[in-house]
Order: C-alpha cells, then sequence, then structure tokens
C-alpha cells in the first residue's frame, strides 16, 4: 500500500504527521518506507534522532531517478568498457535506502529513500543543478517513465507493508506524480484557513476526477482529508470552521469510515505549540508521556489509513476495534520502551585506546566489567555494531599512554560523541604519560600515572557515570514482568501467554466433544500456566458456545475436597449455568489420602464425570497417570497431552511476552537462549527463569546480552546453591546422594544426565527434597514410555556450572562411570537369573569394592542383591578351583604310581591296558573340571 502525504499550502504538518504515522506503524510490527518527494525543500531525516549526516551523504530518490536514465540509455546502446553493471545500479534499492528503525524480531522496520546526496556545498551544488535539468514531462515521454513508477510499485510491494510518500505542496508535477501513479490513497492536510479549505477541496475534486483515473489506468484512489493544526480555543472559530469542512468534504467520505464510526472531522491534528517548535518524533522512552500526546494525535489518522489496507495486507491487523469497543483515549497500537532508532542498549562505557595500550585497556575492561559491574565495549574497525554502540557509549574513556598523540581511531571516535553533544569524556593518564593532548585539555582527567589504583578508578567511573543521570531501567513508570519466573502463569497473565494455540485447541475440542478434560504432562511442561493462562480466558472470552457465562471454581489441595461435588451442584443452580472445575495437581487430591478413606474421595470425584452441569478439568502431572488410570479410571477417559514447545514455539514464548511489554530482546539473544535452552529436559521452567532475570536486568527498555552473560546456567546454578545453603546437614547428605545417583560418565569422563527411576527417592529416603528440587525446577519428574515416574536433572549446566555438584562429580568420577555398568548388568541378570555367566568376574567385583562402596550414593536393592550373588558365585568358583586343582595332581600322581606298580609287577598287557585307562580316565574327569571352570562371566572393566 502507498500512501501520499499532500497538502495545498505549507505549513501545516505534513511532514511531520507523516513521520509520526510511519513511527507508529513502524513500532507495530509494520515494515515501513519513507520517500521523500519533496525534491526542492528535502529533509524527513530531520524528524528522527538519527546520524543524519549519514542519511545526507547517501544517495537517495534524484540518484535513482538517474541512475533509471543512464540505464535506459544504455539499453539501445552499444556497451561501454568499465561500466559493467552501472546500467542497472538503479535496481539495488538498498544502494538509496538510509535505515531509520533496524529490522526488529517482530518485523518491523522503518527505511527512509532520502532525496539525495546534499552533505557538502559541492554535494548540495551537484544536487540543485541535477533538479533543475530534471525535466518529468521528458522522463514521462522520451525515458519511459511510467515503466521506473510501475517497477518501483512492484519492488516496494515485494519489500515493504506500507510506503508514505511526502509530495510537494501546491500543484505541482511532483505532486501529480505522487498522486496519479504512485498512491493507492492521498492524506491531504488542510488548515483552517479560506485558502487551504478552497485549495484542498479543487485537489480532491481533481484526485477523484475521471480523467485521473484514466491516467491511472482505471485504478481507484482514495482520499483521507485530514484537519490540520486545529485551535481548540476560540470554540465560535472552531464551530465555523467545521461547519465548512463537513459541507467540502463530507461527500468524498471512503465507505470504510462510517462503518467504523469515524469521519474525515474526527481525523483532525490539534494545534500544539511544542510540536510546532520542536518538529521531531519522539523515540527516546523517558519521554513516553509526550509521545502518548503524540500518539493520540494522530491515532485517528493512523485508524483510518489502516481501513483503506487491503484484508490480505498485515496492515489490516492493526484496524480499530468496533465503536462500541473503542477505548475513549486512543494510544499507538504498542507503545514501546525502547529506542527504535538502536538495536543494542546504550553501554556504559566506551575505552578508547591506541594499539600500544591494549593490554591496559583490557585491564581497565576487566575491572570495571566484574568488579564494577558495567557495560564495556571498544570500537573494532570495519565493526558497525561496535561503532554505533561506542557513538552512543554514556561515557568515554580515552586513554593517553607514553605516546604525546592519540589515534586515529581515537579522534574519530572523540568527535562522534562531541557531536552528540550530551557525551561525557574522561581522559586517563596511564603510567608513562606526560600530559594529556590538546585534544583534551579541556576535560578533567583520572590520573593513574603513579600507578593504578582499583577502587579509586570504578568510583570515579561510576561518579561520572551518576552525574549522566537518568534510570536506565525504568523508563518513567514501573511496569509488571511479562515473564512469571518460577511461578505458573495466572488468569491475569492471559495477554503474555503465547506458544501453546495448538493444545489449548485440543483441550477447547474435548471439552465441547466430553464435557471433560484430563491435561497430561511432565513437571514443568506449562499445564498450570495452559489452565490459568489459556483454557480459563479462552472460556471466559466464550471459545464455546455459552461459555462466557459458566462460573470456574479452581480446587487445587485437599481442603473441602470431599464435598467439592456438592458445592459445584449447589453453584450450578445458583447461576443457572454449568460450573467448570478445574483440580490441579489432581493426583495429589487423591494420592495422599490415607487408602483406607481414599474410596470415599474417589467415588465422590467420579460423581463429577457423570453430571452434566459440571465440566471437570483435571490436571495430572503424566509420572502419576498410571496411579490415576487405577484409582480414577474416569478421569483417564478424555486426555490431552502437553507436549514439548517446538522450537517455533519457544521462539513465541520468548519474543512475544517482551513485545506485549513494549520490551525487545538484543538482535540473537533469543538464539542463544533456545540454543541454551535445547539442552535441558524442562525447558520451560529454565527458561521463565532465566527471562525473569533477563527482565530485572534490562537496560533502556533491553533484555540485554550482558545480563544473559552467564549463560542459563547462571540463574539455574544460583537457585540450587541458594536452596543447598538452607538445607541441614542431614538433608544435605542425602541430596548430594540423590544428585549423584543422576549422574553418569561417557568414556570420554564428560557427564551426562539420564532419567533414573524415581523410586532411588524412596530408597535414599529422600521423596520430599526431590519434590523440593522439583519444585524449584532443579530436577524434572517425567515418565517413561513404559509409564514409569522417572528423575532428569533439569539441565547439563547444573553438572558443569554449579561448582558443588562439579566437585561431587570430580571425586566420585571413578564411580560415575562404573555404576551405569552396574546397573545395567544388575538388570539383565535379574531378567535371566538362572544364567551363571551374568554375575560379574573377580575383576569387576574387585573394582566395584574400591570405587563403588565408599561412594556417598547407596546401591539399589536389585544391585545390592546382584553384587551378593557374584560374590557367592565367585566364592564356589574358588572353590571349585581348589578342587579341581587337587582332582588335577591326584590324577596325575596316581596314574604314575600305577604305572610304575604295574611295571615292576610285571603285569600282563591286559592289565597294563587297565591300569592306563583307568589313569587316562582320572586326567580326563580333571581336565573336564577345570574346563567347567573357564571364566566367562560379566565384566564391567573394558579391557586395556
Amino acid at each position: 500500500m502507498i500512501v501520499t502525504f499532500y497538502s495545498y499550502k505549507g505549513g501545516v504538518g505534513r511532514s511531520m504527521a507523516l513521520a509520526n504515522i510511519a513511527d507508529q506503524l513502524a513500532r507495530s510490527g509494520m515494515r515501513v518506507l519513507m520517500v521523500d518527494f519533496d525534491l526542492e525543500a528535502p529533509g524527513l531525516e530531520h524528524f528522527f534522532p538519527i546520524d543524519q549526516d549519514r542519511v545526507r551523504d547517501r544517495e537517495g530518490l534524484l540518484d535513482l531517478l538517474l541512475a533509471y536514465k543512464y540505464a535506459m540509455s544504455m539499453a539501445s546502446s552499444e556497451p561501454v568498457d568499465g561500466t559493467d553493471g552501472e546500467e542497472d545500479a538503479f535496481r539495488d534499492l538498498d544502494r538509496y535506502l538510509s535505515t531509520v528503525y533496524p529490522p526488529r524480531s517482530d518485523g518491523g522496520r522503518l527505511d527512509l529513500l532520502a532525496a539525495g546526496r546534499r552533505l557538502t556545498d559541492d554535494q548540495i551544488n551537484r544536487y540543485g543543478a541535477e533538479l533543475r535539468r530534471f525535466d518529468w514531462q521528458d522522463f514521462y515521454f522520451v525515458w519511459s517513465g511510467e515503466l521506473f513508477f510501475e517497477w518501483f510499485r512492484r519492488t516496494c510491494a515485494e519489500r515493504y507493508d506500507i510506503v508514505l510518500v511526502d509530495s510537494r505542496t501546491g500543484v505541482t508535477e511532483l505532486g501529480g506524480v505522487c498522486a496519479y501513479q504512485l498512491a493507492d490513497t492521498v492524506v491531504t492536510l488542510c488548515a483552517p484557513n479560506l485558502q487551504n479549505l478552497d485549495g484542498t477541496a479543487w485537489m480532491v475534486r481533481h484526485f477523484l476526477s475521471p480523467q485521473v483515473r484514466r491516467v491511472r489506468g482505471d485504478r481507484p484512489l482514495e482520499v483521507l482529508v485530514v484537519p490540520a493544526r486545529v485551535d481548540q480555543q476560540d470554540t465560535a472559530l472552531l464551530d465555523s470552521f467545521a461547519a465548512r469542512f463537513h459541507h467540502a468534504f463530507d461527500a468524498y467520505t471512503p465507505d470504510p469510515l462510517p462503518a467504523a464510526g469515524l469521519r474525515f472531522w474526527d481525523l483532525q491534528i490539534p494545534y500544539e505549540p511544542a510540536y510546532a517548535f520542536d518538529e521531531q518524533v519522539i523515540t527516546d522512552p523517558s519521554r513516553a508521556a509526550e509521545r502518548r500526546g503524540l500518539a493520540r494525535a494522530y491515532a485517528s489518522l493512523r485508524s483510518a489509513i489502516t481501513l483503506l489496507a487491503p484484508g490480505t495486507s498485515p496492515l489490516a491487523e492493526l484496524r480499530p476495534p468496533p465503536a462500541d469497543h473503542r477505548p475513549a483515549s486512543p494510544s499507538e497500537p504498542t507503545e514501546t520502551r525502547y529506542d527504535p532508532t538502536t538495536r543494542f542498549s546504550t553501554p556504559d562505557v566506551l575505552i578508547s585506546y591506541r594499539a600500544a595500550d591494549r593490554e591496559a585497556a583490557d585491564r581497565l575492561r576487566g575491572l570495571l566489567t566484574h568488579r564494577g559491574g558495567l557495560h564495556v565495549v571498544e570500537h573494532f574497525p570495519g565493526r558497525s555494531r561496535s561503532r554505533d554502540e561506542g557513538v552512543r557509549a554514556r561515557l568515554c574513556l580515552v586513554l593517553v599512554g607514553a605516546s604525546k598523540r592519540l589515534g586515529l581511531w581515537q579522534l574519530r571516535e572523540i568527535e562522534a560523541l562531541a557531536v552528540r553533544g550530551d557525551a561525557a569524556i574522561l581522559p586517563v593518564l596511564l603510567p608513562g604519560a606526560t600530559r594529556p593532548p590538546d585534544e583534551l585539555a579541556d576535560h578533567q582527567a583520572l590520573d593513574l600515572r603513579m600507578g593504578w589504583n582499583d577502587p579509586l578508578l570504578v568510583d570515579t567511573v561510576r561518579a561520572a557515570l551518576r552525574d549522566e543521570g537518568g534510570d536506565r531501567r525504568t523508563p518513567s513508570e514501573e511496569i509488571r514482568t511479562p515473564y512469571p519466573g518460577r511461578a505458573a502463569f495466572s488468569t491475569a497473565d492471559a495477554d503474555l501467554f503465547f506458544g501453546r494455540e495448538p493444545v489449548l485447541d485440543r483441550v477447547l475440542a474435548t471439552l465441547r466433544e466430553f464435557r471433560m478434560c484430563t491435561i497430561v504432562g511432565d513437571s514443568g511442561s506449562g499445564k498450570t500456566s495452559l489452565v490459568n493462562a489459556g483454557v480459563i480466558p479462552a472460556l471466559r472470552a466464550g471459545g464455546l458456545s455459552g461459555s462466557h457465562l459458566w462460573p470456574v471454581l479452581i480446587q487445587a489441595s485437599m481442603a473441602d475436597a470431599q464435598d467439592l461435588p456438592d458445592r459445584l451442584r449447589a453453584l450450578s443452580r445458583e447461576q443457572g449455568q454449568p460450573v467448570v472445575a478445574v483440580m490441579d495437581h489432581f493426583e495429589d487430591l487423591f494420592l495422599s489420602v490415607p487408602p483406607d478413606q481414599r474410596h470415599v474421595l474417589l467415588s465422590s470425584l467420579r460423581s463429577l464425570t457423570e453430571d452434566s452441569s459440571i465440566l471437570p478439568i483435571a490436571v495430572v502431572r503424566s509420572d502419576s497417570l498410571a496411579d490415576v488410570r487405577r484409582d480414577a479410571h474416569s478421569f483417564a477417559v478424555c486426555t490431552v497431552e502437553v507436549p514439548p514447545l517446538t522450537e517455533e514455539e519457544l521462539w513465541q514464548a520468548v519474543e512475544l511476552p517482551a513485545r506485549a511489554r513494549g520490551l525487545q530482546l538484543e538482535p540473537g539473544l533469543t538464539d542463544r537462549l533456545l540454543k541454551d535452552i535445547g539442552e535441558g529436559a524442562g525447558p520451560l521452567p529454565l527458561l521463565q527463569t532465566a527471562l525473569d532475570r533477563l527482565w530485572l536486568h534490562r537496560e533502556d527498555g533491553y533484555l540485554t546480552h550482558q545480563a544473559y552473560a552467564g549463560g542459563i546456567g547462571a540463574s539455574l546454578t544460583d537457585t540450587a546453591e541458594e536452596l543447598f545453603q538452607r538445607l541441614s546437614a542431614e538433608d544435605s547428605d542425602r541430596a548430594r546422594a540423590l544428585l549423584l545417583q543422576l549422574v553418569a560418565l561417557d568414556t570420554d569422563g564428560r557427564p551426562l544426565a539420564p532419567a533414573v527411576p524415581k523410586s532411588i527417592a524412596d530408597e535414599l529416603d529422600a521423596a520430599d527434597l526431590c519434590d523440593k528440587l522439583i519444585r524449584r525446577r532443579l530436577l524434572v519428574s517425567l515418565a517413561q514410555d513404559d509409564e514409569r515416574p522417572c528423575l532428569r536433572l533439569a539441565h547439563p549446566a547444573l553438572m558443569t556450572d554449579w561448582p558443588r555438584l562439579a566437585t561431587w562429580i570430580a571425586q566420585s568420577s571413578e564411580a560415575l562411570r562404573l555404576r551405569p555398568r552396574l546397573w545395567a548388568a544388575a538388570r539383565a541378570w535379574e531378567a535371566d537369573p538362572d544364567d551363571r555367566r551374568g554375575v560379574l568376574n573377580e575383576r569387576s567385583l574387585s573394582a566395584v569394592r574400591t570405587a563403588l562402596e565408599p561412594a556417598p550414593f547407596p546401591l539399589s536393592a536389585a544391585e545390592t542383591a546382584y553384587l551378593a550373588e557374584s560374590r557367592a558365585e565367585a566364592k564356589r568358583r574358588r572353590t571349585g578351583w581348589r578342587i579341581a586343582v587337587f582332582s588335577l595332581a591326584f590324577a596325575m600322581i596316581s596314574g604314575c604310581v600305577l604305572i610304575v606298580f604295574a611295571f615292576w609287577g610285571n603285569a600282563s598287557p591286559v592289565n597294563m591296558g587297565t591300569v592306563g585307562t583307568t589313569a587316562l580316565a582320572n586326567l580326563l574327569s580333571a581336565l573336564t573340571l577345570i574346563r567347567s571352570l573357564r571364566d566367562e562371566r560379566r565384566t564391567l572393566i573394558p579391557d586395556p
């Protein structure tokens, strides 16, 4: 969609209106391009706090038009050496664009196609000469200008959601080009005087005339007439102007506006002296109250533009609600709390230094980062991000070493900061320096020539930053966190709950069909959040027929659970509506009841599924689903599983809540989070904890890389250490044993986090401690394919980033290497206890005795029984070896004796044969016994 802003006369705030509409649309996630078509009086860049010299030193619209003419001239002539590619230069639109708001994760961005190069005197002279020579009739009739504008329209439609064109005032060729050829909609501003009123009325009639429609190839054109600079003080004059305005323009109102309760008069922009003198879009989040005033001034115009957008355009998503649902005081669609002209938070300190002083710069950076907790950057030539951050830093430390002059990059950095005007510069005199260079003579210096004083340095830098003033965390008022941390989402957080639409749809479909639903998922999968912030708000919003009238009762504890059905029926009779009964932690409602009393409660709960006036929603942990099937089968019929979030859903859970609060994550931070979280067993609690930490340390409306310096392990290990410090000595020992049971080492010694049976906690008498670790999101309870409940560490970072657990693992490394093999061998032996080859050999038993018996974690009952059988088998084998050796010795000796006696006794050949046979039989019997004792037992120790 292309919208041309036009006015019959100047001074009506046309460009100001265009800039503010562009700002609000870009903040709302739209891809916006501004085109400065006022070539004779350009300057759209002045409305934004950006590097305006950079914009004026870049090619723009006039250069684009000339490049097109050159391309057309080359198309009909022979190619000239050295001009390869120049004939298509106009097609590279990026060459002529300047970025105002960098691209955002929501897709929003704001670009500017400025008028042309106008920075230096030479450039201004050349620009003026080219503009005077440019003939629009020649451009159209000789150079096929119509083809250029058709190409421009197609290219913009592919790249942008909306293009806003600032047109020349009056009856001009430029005004005609902007309206006839480009525009889908013309916004014309009319000031409250007779000249503006009559001139604007004539132009509106002309824009909507059949002649213009024929020129446009029968393409429709809509017109919005906006009363501008309307003084509200004198009501008599205001009423007079209103009457004349209605008479002149109401007949041209586009159909979508009255349907939405809008008229042209509702689009009026009031006269505000402050905005008239300071015509600039407010991007500074600390001036949020002023920005709201601007947003209100242009809200109706923004709404009217979205109403005229095609239904397939992203702009249609910003259309205002029906008039009877519209708030009395409109504001911008999303009030951002960051400066959209930036991509990162403002650094605290820029360190400027020569190459010879790199060692000092490294030391200073370490001090300010680790001891001072400051965000420190330095400028690396060729890296645009470091340059942009450096220019925006609140304080520049200029290191002055033994050299008497500043380096080239230092001079450029100081010059860029001087252009800003509000940056503090603090020279730092290093050992070997004589005096500050002339460029820094007017600045008070920090003198380190007599040696480094670390506390003084940090305190001085902090004091300089305080002098700069401003609270970087809170723009103008405190805002509610977009992330709940370790807590579940509440019903009040529905506007922050994203990423669960598919499973929410399945829950509603199940309720619609079966009038009940059981939601099943692993611990930390987001079951409670789904119900609180997803299902309940959806029902209250009418997600099912009549559900907006249904009362909702949440039962989350055992208190009064037995009379729950009676209370629900009474509530249903009182309200005359079905009642939704939410039972969170459903398994706890009956598993915690003594077995002899459980049947009464279960009978009461089962009756809920048989009453049409009650819609029960049970929330069950997956490792308890087998118990529910056994004891409360009716609740296990209609189940919806809460699966792990996909990568796209995780992205939504990170980005969209921040966006709803007007915050922004620094580029690349979401990718870092998702990469780290992807390694964990229970990503949601870890993600929410990390995000809550980032929010607490936000700067300038950004969630920053600086706050995530410790990675996902920082918040997780802090939680683990905090919990451990509160444990008793006895619980500390049990916690160590339990955690080490959840760790294994691979062949290279790297720690792994396998899932182990949850029964291990009972064997260690640590069930309560295990539940505490699960609630603090350090462990994850889940069900295997066979529905056996299992435990797993929440994230591998616990094994590497938590010093306490890392030390335990190092101390028990041999035991951890051996333990999984012993556990696997014990399970295999349990499956076939008659196979004597399944027991351990002597070498393995020795290794177990050395490594595992002194380990801080006990062996399971199965492992203990397996080792006992292996030791018994080893004892039997040792006894068998003694017998075999004795039998072999006896056979050999007895055979020799018989042969000697037979020979000396002159035995007959027959008797000699009998003697030999007897001796051979004894020998073979002994060898058979030895062969039966050949060691084919299992080994836990691989061959070297």
